[in-house]
């Protein structure tokens, strides 16, 4: 039982790792755009506030529409979805990556571009988190949650450095359409795969009821509504930090993008770690405790990247919120894959998938408020808002300390 929790036991699953294999081509492909359109945005008008302009240019579909997302994901074969979201999103891409090669790109393209790829994300989210679980045995789910965010962990590790170079060595041009040559892996996937079809109770009735009954459910379980919320203003007020990289590495730390990959590179390091280890931590800490104090150390982290002066001090900070950004996120996607009635797996991973849209909203407010107090306070005061909320809620949720996920060591 103990090696069924490995998350490498998972790509035992024929179908499960080509799709993991291709996530990861794919994930790599968009964190290699959204941090070329951000490098791109902040050289031609050297602009904090026109850099959050096009993080909130990414966030508002994103946002808007992830929910509508997990109501489709229930009703329509995920299939359909991803590959319709994908082919948006690697036409996006060759559109951006044209008009920068011919010189031409101005920040309305690249306002567009964010838009555009903040709608495919928003179908692709929640289409991915209802179509994994069905592609391999049930009792290996809980191994196949940490290698998903893995793949997002290894891609922030992988795409911020290639992106860096590339630039450096070929261009931004390159760069746009290196990333839509990766995320076309995932549509022919799609092809190879072939997933168990499950007697699932499709929901009925209107799209707007569909939403608001997922909503019931989260609400009617505190552990879900309480894990969800923390994640949810984390994203808000912190996690955008990553989207501030550009000003800390050229203003604070005076660093060339090849500085700034490798610091950038560093949450995807940590994350990965995290995700590495997170079988091994799981059985000894609860759900609850591992939440509580991986996102006070993480909170913790950003104020000191905050008010760091040093390049390596500022990486290993960006080290250790990354390290603990990955404990938390792979503990509440677990507890929520695992828990949740196959019938709400799509609306209520969407619901936590606004996770991913509000990084863009959280750029828009940290850049925002850069502008007026400096980049140094506008992070800190994010960062103390949820350390206020975790230490005044989360810790005091009774749902959280009753769940157990897995067997206390022997």
């Amino acid at each position: 039982m103990e090696e069924k929790t490995h998350p490498f036991f998972a790509l035992k699953a024929r179908d499960f790792r080509l799709y993991w294999l291709a996530l990861v081509a794919q994930v790599v492909g968009q964190h290699m755009f959204a941090f070329t359109l951000g490098w791109l945005t902040f050289e031609i008008t050297g602009s904090q506030a026109q850099l959050g302009l096009i993080h909130l240019c990414g966030f508002v579909p994103q946002f808007a529409l992830t929910l509508l997302g997990g109501v489709l994901a229930d009703r329509i074969d995920a299939r359909v979805l991803i590959g319709a979201a994908q082919t948006t999103a690697s036409i996006t891409m060759i559109m951006v990556g044209v008009v920068t090669l011919l010189g031409v790109a101005q920040l309305w393209h690249l306002a567009l571009g964010a838009f555009l790829w903040g709608l495919s994300a928003a179908i692709d989210e929640p289409a991915r988190a209802s179509f994994f679980p069905r592609l391999l045995p049930r009792p290996l789910l809980r191994a196949a949650v940490p290698l998903i965010s893995m793949a997002f962990g290894s891609s922030r590790v992988i795409a911020p450095s290639i992106a860096g170079f590339l630039i450096a060595a070929a261009g931004a041009p390159a760069t746009f359409l290196a990333s839509a040559a990766a995320i076309s892996t995932m549509m022919a996937v799609l092809f190879l795969v072939r997933p168990s079809h499950g007697v699932v109770a499709r929901p009925h009735g209107s799209l707007l009821d569909n939403f608001t009954e997922s909503l019931r459910y989260i609400r009617a379980n505190e552990a879900f509504a309480k894990a969800i919320g923390a994640a949810l203003l984390n994203a808000t007020l912190a996690m955008g930090f990553i989207h501030m990289l550009p000003v800390f590495a050229k203003v604070v730390l005076q660093v060339d993008s090849r500085g700034l990959g490798i610091l950038a590179s560093a949450a995807g390091i940590g994350s990965l770690a995290g995700f590495a280890s997170y079988s091994w931590l799981q059985p000894h800490l609860s759900p609850r405790n591992l939440m509580v104090g991986a996102l006070t150390v993480y909170n913790v982290a950003l104020i000191g990247l905050a008010f760091s002066d040093w390049y390596w001090l500022s990486f290993c900070a960006i080290l250790v919120a990354g390290l603990c950004h990955g404990y938390f996120v792979t503990c509440v996607q677990v507890m929520l894959q695992t828990l949740v009635e196959d019938r709400y797996r799509g609306r209520v991973m969407s619901v936590f998938a606004l996770v991913w849209s509000l990084m863009f909203l959280s750029g828009f407010l940290l850049n925002t408020a850069g502008e007026w107090v400096g980049p140094r306070l506008a992070l800190a005061g994010g960062a103390v808002i949820v350390l206020a909320y975790v230490w005044l809620s989360l810790v005091r949720a009774k749902a959280l300390k009753k769940i157990v996920l897995a067997p206390k060591p022997g």
